[in-house]
């Protein structure tokens, strides 16, 4: 009879195995895992299937994004009024004559919607964005290279390549 072949569920080292061994459980020559032998009627089973229901993928989708999102605000929230505090945060303050200071959140979100512009290919509207950026100078220095070691993508971004993203964000702020 014929050897069964299989890939390791652990290492994805190709397996083959005596036919007799169908069913059981050995261990992987390559990384020494217990492996699951499959039979030849293992191989030929129908899977059960079920029709995709693509509203509920999308509702899905939509749930871990929002979930998504909303770990991102808490991990980057700055500022938190805890309990005990007397007073509110006071926002920034500018002189009238100049545009208006962006909070950290939403120099935040513009970092994301400047890679974002720039991975699609819309250099115009991402360069005005960085000129936004880059008006809020110092402020806004720390920010991007907190983007820049965070794990999570920025808002916006979540499509973009890390190595893209970090590629943009150098950019923005050279």
């Amino acid at each position: 009879m014929n050897a069964i072949e299989f890939h390791c569920e652990h290492c994805g080292k190709h397996i083959r195995a005596p036919h007799s061994a169908g069913g059981t459980h050995g261990k992987c020559p390559s990384c020494h895992q217990d492996v699951y032998i499959p039979t030849p009627d293992d191989e030929l089973a129908p899977m059960d299937l079920a029709p995709m229901d693509e509203s509920e993928e999308r509702r899905v989708s939509r749930l871990i994004e929002e979930e998504r999102q909303l770990t991102h605000e808490l991990l980057h929230e700055r500022d938190v009024k805890r309990p005990g505090d007397k007073t509110p945060p006071k926002p920034p303050t500018r002189p009238a004559s100049e545009e208006p200071l962006l909070s950290d959140h939403d120099l935040e979100h513009l970092a994301g919607e400047y890679v974002a512009k720039m991975a699609a290919g819309r250099l115009a509207e991402a360069e005005k964005l960085a000129a936004t950026i880059r008006r809020h100078g110092a402020r806004a220095k720390p920010i991007v290279e907190h983007l820049m070691a965070d794990e999570l993508p920025p808002v916006g971004a979540e499509s973009v390549p890390r190595p893209v993203i970090l590629g943009f964000l150098k950019q923005l702020l050279g």
